[in-house]
């Protein structure tokens, strides 16, 4: 039987290839690289659908499922649901619904155009929704928003085997909520007041107490493990395990315990991956409450990895620099912002994106408060590693992807968040005293 149909597809082959051809849906370099893995075989792409790859599901746009169409209509052909009207009423993908976007779009259909080929080539960069579930401007400017070739990612982003993924703002904030229900906070020591003015928070994956902490520091520790360690100090005021980022374990304190970090003049977050001695800590303290900044971070090495070039050496200079954002590995936040501005870490897991928002927050509130302190040089340890890396695939797991995060952050609040987008101001910091 299946024989007899490759022979049916080979007799059709020239009328096909033609038509499929001329059609502008087929994607030709995609589909190489998914099928053959390789785009130099892109040639072979058309012909292969034709005879083989439409009767085993393989996919000649990211908006056409030959399987899916088979189960809706009957048939898996996609000349047939191209060129056949009645066939418009089923829904070509589960990420295309042709009839709705006939309704939606019929202002600017002719009656004998097909709807996906509308979409493809004029409603796509238009920003058309194909179906009520897939915003496109959230794929535009959150998923697909740093790809060359969007068309190009759709294909890539749509048809993947596993495919569980967010196609709007929503479905992404349910992942997040569902994300942050599952943390449960322990606490595994907690002191009963301040010993100090200031506080370090640590995020740390490893039974680890830094040596910043012993001495006669300025400053009080918290250490919030986000795996199975448990180790305890008398130098450590504050000891939690809660599974899951930096950015969920600030808010679900906040939240359950707000006096532990408001409690404080200043808190410096940092992951434990940065190597900082206890008098650099304590210069970015006094430095903070010298000038009445809001957020003052320290710059890095020249070989640290981070986001934002200018935190690094040579650029990041020398003295106390403003600067319009800090980055989210340690930035030192006053009580007043932590208090006014630390709802931004309910917007996401990740924390891809946070600090910009936090930034832009601060300086809507209270002004060109943010410094960088460049005399203060730090070194980043780890490579961040976001195909392999284990807190990336903890996330992925969890269906929470940070590019799409960032995305949706920069959407929402309409910020800028590339690598340009963090620059010094001018010459001299400004603000008042933190309350």
């Amino acid at each position: 039987m299946k024989f007899d149909g490759f022979w049916r597809r080979l007799a059709g082959f020239p009328r096909d290839y033609y038509r499929l051809f001329g059609s502008g849906v087929f994607m030709h370099s995609m589909y190489s690289q998914r099928y053959f893995k390789t785009k130099f075989l892109q040639w072979l792409s058309l012909p292969h659908y034709i005879l083989i790859g439409e009767g085993r599901g393989f996919r000649p746009n990211p908006f056409f499922d030959p399987a899916y169409f088979e189960r809706q209509s009957g048939t898996s052909r996609f000349l047939d649901y191209l060129e056949k009207q009645p066939l418009w009423r089923h829904p070509a993908s589960e990420f295309f619904d042709s009839r709705w976007y006939i309704d939606k779009y019929s202002a600017y259909l002719a009656t004998s155009e097909n709807p996906l080929q509308h979409f493809w080539l004029k409603g796509f960069d238009r920003g058309y929704d194909p179906s009520p579930r897939f915003d496109m401007q959230f794929f535009l400017r959150a998923i697909a928003r740093d790809r060359a070739d969007r068309k190009d990612y759709a294909y890539e982003y749509l048809c993947q085997d596993n495919r569980d993924m967010p196609l709007n703002i929503a479905e992404l904030e349910q992942r997040q909520f569902d994300f942050y229900a599952s943390i449960e906070l322990q606490i595994l020591k907690k002191t009963i007041e301040p010993k100090r003015r200031f506080l370090v928070f640590l995020q740390s994956g490893r039974d680890f107490i830094p040596e910043y902490a012993y001495g006669t520091a300025i400053f009080d520790t918290l250490i919030n493990y986000y795996d199975t360690s448990t180790r305890t100090s008398d130098e450590i005021q504050y000891v939690f395990r809660q599974k899951g980022s930096k950015a969920t374990a600030v808010r679900k304190i906040l939240e359950v315990c707000p006096d532990v970090l408001l409690g404080y003049d200043s808190v410096l977050l940092l992951d434990d991956d940065i190597v900082i001695s206890q008098n650099q800590i304590e210069t970015l303290f006094m430095t903070h409450e010298e000038h009445g900044l809001d957020l003052l971070q320290a710059s890095l090495t020249e070989s640290s990895e981070c986001f934002f070039p200018v935190l690094k050496q040579p650029f990041a200079g020398k003295g106390l620099r403003p600067i319009s954002a800090v980055e989210i590995m340690m930035p030192l936040i006053s009580r007043r912002a932590l208090r006014e501005c630390g709802w931004v870490f309910k917007e996401g897991i990740s924390g891809w994106c946070i600090d910009t928002l936090l930034s832009a927050e601060v300086r809507k509130r209270f002004g060109d408060t943010i410094g960088l302190l460049a005399d203060v040089i730090c070194l980043h340890v780890r490579a961040v590693d976001t195909s392999a890396g284990r807190f990336y695939k903890f996330l992925r797991q969890n269906g929470i992807e940070p590019t799409v995060e960032a995305g949706k952050i920069a959407m929402k609040f309409a910020l800028n968040d590339k690598m340009s987008a963090v620059h010094f101001l001018d010459d001299r910091v400004s603000g008042s005293h933190s309350a």
